[in-house]
């Protein structure tokens, strides 16, 4: 038997209820003094977010809503492939940026499984279709440079890359640490990136996470 059971992302989304501390709302929230209720925290965006939105500064992102699901599944907004769920961010992101709102979500930066050289193909070109159906052409990737070598989020070393001809180049100094995918629309390739980086182009990041 399915059981239902509800997602707790309360988090990603603004709340009435009551609060004396920040620490009683939500991640995007903040404990308004004067109602003693929880609002949106807005602070550092550029801009007051719209209502479907929550603040990771400087940017107004979507916020995935609260769903019931079974046990099996992803929240909604996620999608689900091979017992991992992942979610497509839209808009200008610094790597940083993008690592703290999954971190939020219980999430990294995606990384990619390197059981076998076709298991980490699978999965790249999974996620490149998954971002080309939300018309993102450049989006981070969770694979960053320690030490001389480039190490994914979940602490793992890429034994499988696909960087593009003569990449990577080291282009941006000292902060090249950061990996971007189809740099140039160069069909999910990849390019080492400075990390404080924002492209004009349509851009974003992918989180992921175990069902």
């Amino acid at each position: 038997m399915i059981v239902l059971v509800i997602v707790a992302l309360s988090l990603l989304i603004s709340s009435a209820r009551g609060c004396a501390t920040d620490a009683e709302c939500g991640v995007f929230d903040r404990c308004d003094a004067a109602t003693q209720t929880c609002v949106a925290n807005t602070a550092g965006c550029t801009q007051a977010c719209a209502a479907n939105q929550v603040c990771v500064p400087p940017n107004c992102v979507a916020a995935p809503t609260p769903a019931y699901t079974s046990a099996t599944t992803c929240p909604s907004g996620w999608t689900l492939f091979n017992n991992n769920c992942y979610y497509v961010a839209t808009g200008q992101f610094l790597f940083n940026q993008a690592s703290l709102l999954c971190t939020q979500l219980s999430a990294k930066v995606v990384w990619f499984n390197q059981a076998t050289p076709t298991v980490f193909r699978n999965e790249m070109n999974f996620v490149n279709s998954l971002t080309a159906a939300r018309n993102v052409r450049y989006y981070w990737i969770g694979l960053n440079r320690m030490f001389g070598r480039w190490v994914w989020t979940d602490g793992t070393p890429a034994l499988y890359t696909n960087w593009r001809p003569g990449e990577p180049d080291g282009c941006c100094g000292a902060n090249t640490t950061c990996a971007l995918v189809n740099y140039g629309n160069t069909l999910g390739q990849w390019d080492d990136a400075g990390c404080e980086t924002l492209w004009a182009n349509p851009q974003g990041f992918v989180c992921k996470k175990a069902v």
